[in-house]
């Protein structure tokens, strides 16, 4: 097909949608301005401006369209080109004529829903997310239209919808199966339920500010965790159990458990709390010589994590004493920003080692902001940014140009204007797992 056939006929499709009001379809025609569709007629070279002409002169042949041609330049140039026959505009694209799709959609979600009303009337249990899936269903057999088919939201797409929200009448199904397996389990392909999100979020997202809409982030692949340590005991939300880590070992926590934490306590804490638990707590577990604050060292890498949060490797260095240690991984992901705020709300000192270069300082401008309280930099400042220069990285042109989005608050920060100055000036940045934190 003629490039500009193609071009021609995608752009009237693309008019067909935009053009219409919300769920209406009945017009006459879509009508678009050549100067829209070519702007660089008048420049372009000749023998694209053939193909074009010929595309316009073909389509209109086949009485596709009609062109309207400007004065004097009758098959030339064109001034407007307009299409009524819609069917046959799809059909010629290869894709489904909105109206049947939307009638064959709405059909199908209709039938679905007196079927799972069904199932519902005698489920058992939770009911909240099956009423959910019910609402949805409901909704878009109602309300199915032209902006969902313009989504790439077929008869298709939503039969295989369908079938992962009938999970929700059974929320016990999913135990113990991960989204590969239940993709084969409802498609026969492994992967097929990766793209029902991308389909539906934009669907989704519309949707609930109208009504309830059922919850699929189990669907995500993403499973994020952080790594903490140090003398603490953990609060859990709704127990009477905490986590106790009187030896300081290094532990995992996934988002799932992070998310069921109330509060957590240094060993060497006072509490003014009156709650049962804590009290419980101080007369138990915590340590007769209080401090005066506790404080918690949060790490952008790994490696440093392990050198510092390691019990065996710091309880014989006093500049290391603290009472406990996050690793963050870079930008933290939701597991390890939920801890940050944590810490914070449950009245922990922070402090902060990352890499000296834009994104180690954009990170602790980052913290700072969802931490809602001060964070104070350990050994990111212009003496320690000299003595490791000679073994620093070069950094790119773009990276540099990261600079532009640190804040006037974060530069604020004793001693950081004249590091982020040093920075721009040597072109490198130092990396945290070079740095002697003893």
């Amino acid at each position: 097909m003629n490039p500009w056939k193609r071009k021609i006929i995608n752009k009237l499709i693309n008019h067909y949608f935009t053009s219409a009001k919300e769920s209406e379809e009945n017009r006459a025609y879509v009508r678009i301005r050549s100067p829209i569709l070519f702007p660089e007629f008048d420049s372009a070279h000749p023998e694209e401006k053939t193909l074009y002409l010929e595309a316009v002169k073909r389509l209109e042949y086949r009485k596709l369209i009609r062109v309207k041609w400007e004065k004097g330049y009758k098959g030339q140039r064109p001034k407007t080109i307009s299409c009524c026959h819609f069917e046959r505009l799809f059909r010629i694209a290869g894709k489904p004529f909105p109206r049947a799709e939307i009638e064959k959609t709405k059909a199908i979600l209709a039938e679905k829903v007196q079927v799972l009303k069904k199932s519902f009337a005698a489920m058992k249990g939770d009911k909240e997310q099956a009423e959910k899936v019910i609402i949805l269903l409901e909704f878009l057999s109602k309300h199915f239209g032209l902006r969902e088919v313009k989504q790439g939201l077929d008869h298709k797409v939503m039969e295989d919808l369908v079938k992962l929200l009938e999970f929700h009448f059974n929320p016990s199904g999913l135990e113990k199966l991960t989204s590969r397996a239940l993709s084969i389990v409802l498609y026969q392909d492994s992967k097929h339920l990766e793209d029902i999100p991308a389909f539906c979020s934009h669907l989704f997202t519309r949707l609930q500010k109208k009504i309830s809409v059922p919850d699929i982030t189990f669907m995500a692949r993403s499973f994020p965790e952080t790594l903490i340590s140090g003398e603490f005991i953990i609060e859990y939300k709704n127990s009477n159990s905490p986590l106790i880590n009187t030896k300081g070992h290094i532990l995992g926590f996934p988002l799932e458990t992070v998310e069921k934490i109330a509060f957590i306590h240094s060993m060497n804490e006072d509490s003014n709390n009156n709650s049962k638990l804590r009290r419980w707590l101080i007369k138990t577990f915590l340590k007769r010589q209080r401090k005066e604050e506790k404080t918690a060292l949060i790490i952008e890498n790994k490696e440093t994590f392990y050198a510092l949060g390691t019990p065996r490797k710091h309880k014989a260095n006093k500049h290391l004493l603290y009472d406990c240690f996050l690793y963050a991984g870079g930008y933290p992901n939701r597991a390890a920003a939920s801890v940050i705020k944590i810490l914070a709300a449950s009245d922990f000192t922070l402090y902060y080692a990352g890499d000296m270069d834009p994104d180690g300082i954009l990170i602790l401008q980052h913290i700072r902001d969802f931490a809602e309280k001060p964070i104070t930099p350990i050994k990111m400042d212009i003496a320690t940014f000299d003595k490791y220069r000679p073994w620093a990285r070069n950094l790119s042109k773009g990276m540099i140009q990261q600079m532009e989005r640190i804040r006037e608050d974060t530069k604020a920060i004793p001693g950081f204007a004249d590091l982020i100055k040093r920075i721009e000036e040597t072109g490198v940045g130092v990396e945290q797992e070079i740095v002697d934190y003893r």
